[in-house]
């Protein structure tokens, strides 16, 4: 979808030009320049795939990323184009704690051209019982060293203008250090540089099939030929569970529908990127607000009206359906596979690009025989979710959670306000439904 060159969401990188920084020559290789083998197979583009691409011929392996379309940011990163760590989930917390310093780090060496912005990230409370729920997931925020805190309604006006005029406004969660990201930006940064470090990008070549010999799968098939590989990482959800499936193994994930809406530029400023239950709301360098939500366009434009009034009246510049995918217990599944030398990256969620660059760092670590980073361990495709929902209560019960009010301060003050209720719409659970348990 092509937008102005002042846009940074929702467009395709096959038409776009970047005035600011020129397309990299020669990044995305032709079919005719697979070769017969590769160390690393990534199936899927996107940021997740290009970043463990990326990681993967770092470590000197040689890689090749078949994409079934274009080789850009996937529709689930840029609709919620933030980094950050002040998940209410106590493992995606722990897997995210570092991602916006991670990112910086990321795009710093990747030599600069990616736009990102320390927006912060306010998750707003719709009920008493969720600004209770904030609280405590505050308290063992900081308690495990991360920068954020619940802020009263009258802060949460003054970090958000437009948020004033909501008569019914609560405390909410306020994580300063939280990042938005120019998501096309970065995976076209990625690309490059993982193409400069060897690996092959191969656009419009979908993976027809995993092969496998014996119990290991051993390449797959593409463009009517076959690609051997030590290692196959499926990091496009919706193909991978063909691919397991065809492949004789199991996969389970959720499906979440959405819409996305990205308004024309010039949007008042928001401050922080807003969270309140299903909805997300960011704005880019253009001033161009991108919305995230279930239902449909009309539905999420009257939630926006509702939650900031300022906001009515924007003009919707583009629209787009979006599946967001997890795990079925709610969790991504990061690591090997049942199938050997199969290697999984899946249902990220829709923190997505929080997770992205330390699931590649994690994988790429995996797959050549090193230890990789013990938070990710509880995504592991092959642990039960008996086994998953054990490990969240062993790192709850490592946790220290302080007293259930903690101190008020001028700078880091906690909220419960009776006050916060229901965003006006209604709380939405979403539609979601089980995607495939293959076998």
């Amino acid at each position: 979808m092509r937008r102005s060159a002042r846009t940074v969401v929702l467009i395709d990188l096959s038409t776009f030009s970047f005035r600011s920084r020129p397309r990299p020559g020669r990044v995305f290789a032709a079919p005719d320049d697979l070769r017969d083998g590769y160390d690393v197979v990534v199936v899927g583009g996107g940021v997740r795939g290009l970043a463990i691409a990326r990681a993967c011929a770092a470590d000197g392996a040689s890689v090749a990323l078949l994409a079934a379309g274009e080789i850009a940011a996937a529709a689930d990163e840029r609709a919620w184009p933030v980094v950050r760590s002040a998940h209410v989930d106590r493992l995606r917390a722990g897997s995210d704690g570092a991602a916006a310093a991670r990112l910086r780090r990321t795009a710093r060496n990747l030599g600069g051209g990616v736009a990102i912005d320390r927006s912060g990230c306010l998750t707003l409370a719709d009920g008493f019982g969720a600004v209770e729920r904030l609280g405590e997931a505050a308290a063992r925020l900081t308690s495990d060293g991360v920068e954020a805190w619940m802020v009263p309604a009258r802060e949460v006006a003054a970090l958000s203008p437009p948020l004033s005029g909501r008569s019914n406004l609560g405390a909410a969660l306020y994580e300063p250090g939280a990042a938005t990201v120019d998501a096309d930006a970065l995976a076209l940064a990625l690309a490059g540089d993982a193409a400069a470090r060897g690996a092959h990008l191969v656009p419009h070549a979908p993976v027809a099939a995993i092969e496998r010999l014996g119990a290991a799968a051993a390449g797959v098939e593409t463009l009517g030929r076959s690609v051997r590989a030590g290692a196959i990482v499926l990091a496009g959800d919706l193909s991978a569970i063909r691919l397991v499936r065809e492949g004789r193994g199991r996969l389970s994930l959720t499906r979440d529908e959405r819409l996305i809406l990205v308004t024309s530029a010039g949007a008042p400023d928001i401050g922080p990127a807003l969270a309140i239950d299903d909805l997300l709301v960011s704005r880019d360098r253009a001033g161009a607000l991108t919305l995230s939500g279930p239902a449909n366009a009309g539905a999420i434009a009257r939630r926006l009206t509702a939650l900031a009034p300022a906001l009515g009246g924007l003009a919707v510049a583009a629209e787009e359906p979006v599946t967001i995918w997890t795990g079925v217990d709610g969790l991504p599944q990061v690591g090997a596979a049942e199938i050997e030398r199969l290697w999984l990256a899946l249902g990220y969620g829709r923190n997505g690009l929080s997770l992205g660059l330390a699931a590649a760092e994690h994988l790429a670590a995996r797959i050549a025989g090193r230890r990789g980073e013990a938070t990710l361990d509880p995504f592991a495709p092959t642990r039960r979710p008996a086994i998953r929902a054990s490990e969240l209560l062993r790192r709850a019960g490592r946790s220290a959670f302080p007293p259930r009010r903690p101190r008020v301060s001028a700078s880091r003050s906690t909220a419960r306000s009776p006050s916060a209720s229901a965003s006006a719409g209604g709380r939405r659970t979403g539609s979601t439904a089980t995607a495939s348990q293959a076998r």
